[in-house]
């Protein structure tokens, strides 16, 4: 099996290199730092933490942990690597100065090898489920202990791995330990071979938000300077697909609200013209935050086409959905939304947050369909109503709050 990964590896890798150094619009570029993708980069010497987070998301789940880490051990030297350039941009705004940043190395025996060389790590903590078996068998070689944060593993993932049991189970038997968001991710991890010693369950450290005061703030300003009075809902994270379904909503929420604003935040920045592209042929008059245009009384969506302003944009709003759920990805986290006491609505795809997504329809705070028509009529009823979205609202927020200190159990078991 493991042959046949590494055959295989190898006949994907050009069009792995391809996604990765393609240029397109809107996508920051690798630029001369490709060769850290094959373990090529300015030494690190004593790395005491090497830390990956794959993309975007990943690393703003890691910003808390990384940052009350650097607070308890300030000598404590961090080694993030990423493998988009998104993701690298993020580490750069967010992290330059509490950790040095590279690309993370193709799954590969001779990239890996030197990258481990250069930089000798005491350990590997990977955010989420970002694994690779070259990358964990030659860090057990190496005796480099590896730990997975914040981990989630859903049934249907689950059901995956088992068609490749053997496989699996030498894989996951591999890490050292496993720090699993809930009781159930727990329960599948060790079905694909964690050792119950080895796991712990922490929560979701997505729970512990940084402190939304300062977001509120700005959005307090910049609301009435930008959007005046209007009614806002926001359709964050959409993907391929789903725009056009969430520009029917807006059809019909404006047939009843005809002041109403779209705020509409594509996931993809590379995808940011072809959207704009697609609300003009849907009918719709839209300004562009990227060209630093104010929406006027005719435009009914605004294109929020920038990056790592998402808490901004949805502190400015009164209702979200979320996407990556009328599309079969699995959805996105509802909880920078609930936190900032924002009603949301998603479709039904939403299998990879489905612990956050029953607290929060359980409470009133999410409520779920595949039917546009369905979803206009609650964002309707919320943006009419501001008693009941305030009341979903709270009801979201306190799902939050009372879920929190994940954080401190997670480092806690890291630094143990």
């Amino acid at each position: 099996m493991r042959i046949f990964y590494n055959i295989l590896l190898l006949l994907v890798l050009p069009l792995a290199m391809y996604k990765l150094y393609w240029p397109r619009a809107g996508k920051p570029s690798v630029g001369k730092r490709w060769p850290e993708h094959f373990g090529v980069s300015k030494k690190v010497s004593a790395v005491d933490v090497w830390f990956h987070a794959v993309s975007v998301g990943e690393v703003l789940a890691a910003i808390p942990l990384i940052t009350q880490l650097k607070q308890q051990q300030p000598q404590c030297k961090i080694l993030l690597t990423t493998t988009t350039a998104t993701g690298a941009e993020q580490a750069q705004s967010k992290l330059a100065d509490l950790v040095i940043h590279r690309y993370a190395p193709f799954d590969l025996w001779p990239c890996i090898r030197w990258f481990q060389h250069l930089h000798k790590p005491k350990q590997l903590w990977i955010m989420e489920t970002e694994l690779w078996p070259n990358w964990l068998q030659l860090c057990q070689s190496q005796n480099i202990p590896v730990s997975l944060i914040n981990a989630r593993m859903s049934q249907r993932s689950c059901q995956r791995y088992l068609r490749f049991k053997g496989f699996s189970q030498r894989l996951y038997g591999q890490l050292g330990q496993v720090l699993a968001q809930h009781q159930d991710d727990a329960q599948r991890f060790n079905q694909l071979g964690v050792t119950a010693a080895n796991l712990v369950v922490t929560g979701s450290i997505k729970y512990d938000l940084p402190d939304t005061k300062n977001i509120q703030q700005q959005a307090e300003q910049l609301r009435p300077s930008l959007f005046g009075e209007r009614l806002i809902w926001i359709a964050a994270s959409t993907h391929k697909g789903e725009d056009e379904k969430v520009l029917e909503v807006m059809q019909q929420v404006r047939k009843q609200l005809p002041d109403s604003l779209l705020i509409l935040v594509p996931r993809h920045p590379e995808r940011f013209d072809q959207v704009a592209e697609l609300i003009a042929s849907s009918g719709f008059d839209c300004a562009r935050r990227s060209q630093q245009q104010s929406p006027e009384a005719k435009d009914a969506v605004y294109l929020a086409d920038t990056m790592g302003e998402m808490l901004l944009m949805y502190a400015c709003s009164d209702a979200a959905f979320i996407g990556g759920s009328l599309v079969p990805i699995g959805g996105h986290n509802y909880l920078e939304a609930a936190a900032l006491r924002l009603p949301c609505v998603a479709g039904e795809h939403d299998f990879n947050f489905s612990d956050i997504s029953q607290q929060l329809q359980a409470c009133g705070a999410l409520k779920l369909s595949a039917d546009t028509e369905q979803l206009a009529n609650w964002l309707k009823a919320w943006l009419s109503d501001a008693e009941e979205r305030n009341k979903a609202g709270d009801a979201g927020l306190s799902i939050v709050k009372q879920n929190q200190g994940a954080l401190a159990r997670s480092l806690a078991a890291l630094l143990n």
